[in-house]
């Protein structure tokens, strides 16, 4: 997909409606700013320093806080599920940052897509589907995060995240 919007991101897809569409947040675009400086007047406690992402190119001009919590299937396991909650306001915010295992992510938009749309994509082969795994969140890893996950994906997919951006340069 040629669109610098996508271009090398790591989507979390959490709501995917056959009647509604899709619906999720880039993990990847740190934005280099805090939460501070987003909200310069909000009394912030706790939530100042939360980093912000930029979440996708719908409603840029939105907050979003994500509660996210990994769900190991074994104890230590990297194979699991995310579960997340995405309906967080200051208030509730404030208690996420306090419950033990749960990470907040405060994103500037998100990504959608209309009825049937995603679904076609998938078909086309646009996107890489890559399973729930418990590193996707870790701040250490996000600016390597797509190279990371495309690279599981077999030789191919591993020698495009080691050439040039513009192949006609090698």
């Amino acid at each position: 997909m040629r669109d610098e919007n996508f271009e090398q991101v790591v989507i979390f897809v959490s709501i995917n409606d056959q009647e509604d569409g899709s619906f999720g947040v880039v993990l990847n675009r740190p934005s280099g700013r805090r939460l501070n400086a987003v909200l310069p007047d909000a009394d912030l406690d706790l939530l100042s320093m939360a980093p912000v992402y930029l979440g996708g190119p719908v409603a840029t001009d939105q907050l979003l806080m994500v509660a996210f919590r990994w769900m190991p299937a074994e104890p230590n396991s990297t194979e699991g599920s995310w579960s997340w909650r995405h309906d967080l306001n200051l208030e509730t915010a404030r208690g996420v940052v306090q419950d033990e295992g749960a990470i907040l992510r405060v994103f500037e938009g998100y990504t959608g897509w209309s009825k049937g749309q995603l679904e076609s994509e998938l078909e086309r082969n646009i996107w890489v589907v890559h399973e729930p795994d418990g590193r996707l969140l870790d701040p250490e890893a996000q600016l390597e995060l797509w190279k990371t996950l495309i690279r599981t994906h077999g030789p191919l997919f591993k020698f495009l995240t080691e050439t040039h951006d513009n192949l006609g340069n090698n």
